[in-house]
């Protein structure tokens, strides 16, 4: 259970572009360029059929925004572009399937050049997406250490992280700060969270190191190893979510971190957003309720347009309990804005805690 001052971190993408890492839409140009390159070289079939097939998912995307009404030239990021192949490749067990007469005849064209084409794409994305991702030096990321100050020295620290990289544990490791994640010796057991005063970090959306494995069930790869990991890690892709409007899994672990993430929100009282823009509404929608159930919970929005993502949420624009720190997230932590944020706020809300 948190601790009387309890204090929880969202952190989105933000936090990992200030490290170096790409953000969504330059994960989408960098698949593109990649394709490119690959489909440029002799007698690669392969390549040129994916290349087709990313440009007809991007195609439809823009479609649909103009079906839609929304403007088909804004930027389409890595996750549309995944869910968009997920949900082809899985068509067939789509609810909707029988009552689609035909698919659309470009996809069943290119399977035909390709068997398994979807199947390929989407498993070269993850497999793209472990290097594109990959966590940068010691020095770049540092910085992520600091939500972790008050740890123990006044509150208890949760993190719930939206992305998939490994910056925050290899951060936390490097400064050798406890931190649990749900895995001991590689096999998943969420009633860590509840045995443990070290820092706990949620990775709601998936790991670059989980799996999936028939045999041994979600295991963890690098925090920590599971003991037989090289029997299948080169096999399984990392379990993760993509797809903005299918985030919330009924399935582990992900039923219970979104779980732990609405539950501790109950008790926390301040939660500190940072690099993330509000635009999951499924987490948007854990907020708002939470907001209006504990009235003790102070929202703290770290970004560079934070008074902007304030004024653009409706629940949020007008509340004296929401505060902006208009800085990036490695500025705003290694110049102690966040810190003195977090000192301020928790001294108020103390002093307003009835008798």
């Amino acid at each position: 259970m948190p601790a009387k001052n309890s204090v929880a971190f969202l952190v989105g993408a933000g936090l990992s572009v200030d490290a170096g890492l790409p953000h969504s839409v330059t994960l989408a140009e960098k698949l593109k360029e990649y394709l490119i390159t690959k489909a440029a070289e002799p007698k690669n079939d392969e390549a040129k059929t994916l290349l087709a097939l990313l440009y007809f998912i991007l195609g439809a995307i823009r479609f649909q925004r103009g079906r839609l009404g929304l403007d088909p030239d804004q930027p389409v990021n890595i996750e549309q572009i995944a869910t968009a192949s997920l949900r082809l490749r899985h068509r067939h067990n789509d609810p909707l399937a029988p009552y689609v007469s035909a698919w659309a005849e470009r996809i069943v064209g290119l399977e035909a050049q390709q068997p398994e084409a979807l199947e390929r794409f989407s498993d070269m994305i993850f497999a793209r997406l472990k290097e594109w991702l990959a966590t940068p030096p010691k020095e770049r990321i540092e910085y992520a250490n600091r939500m972790a100050d008050l740890h123990d020295k006044g509150a208890s620290t949760s993190i719930f992280s939206l992305n998939y990289d490994l910056l925050v544990e290899r951060a936390l490791a490097k400064d050798n700060r406890p931190m649990i994640n749900g895995f001991k010796d590689g096999r998943w057991n969420p009633l860590l969270f509840n045995q443990s005063s070290e820092i706990r970090l949620y990775k709601l959306h998936g790991s670059l190191d989980w799996v999936d494995d028939e045999m041994h069930g979600i295991c963890s790869l690098a925090f920590d190893r599971h003991p037989k990991a090289e029997d299948f890690e080169v096999l399984r892709p990392p379990l993760l979510i993509f797809g903005t409007d299918s985030k919330l899994s009924g399935k582990d672990p992900f039923l219970t971190l979104v779980h732990a993430f609405a539950e501790q929100l109950r008790s926390t009282q301040v939660l500190v957003a940072i690099g993330y823009s509000f635009s999951d509404q499924y987490i948007n929608d854990i907020v708002e309720q939470r907001m209006r159930d504990n009235l003790t919970l102070r929202l703290v929005l770290v970004s560079p347009c934070a008074d902007a993502i304030k004024q653009g949420m409706l629940f949020l624009e007008n509340s004296p309990r929401v505060t902006t720190i208009n800085s990036g997230a490695r500025d705003a932590l290694n110049n102690g804005l966040v810190r003195n944020e977090l000192l301020r706020v928790l001294g108020e809300t103390k002093q307003e805690a009835p008798f």
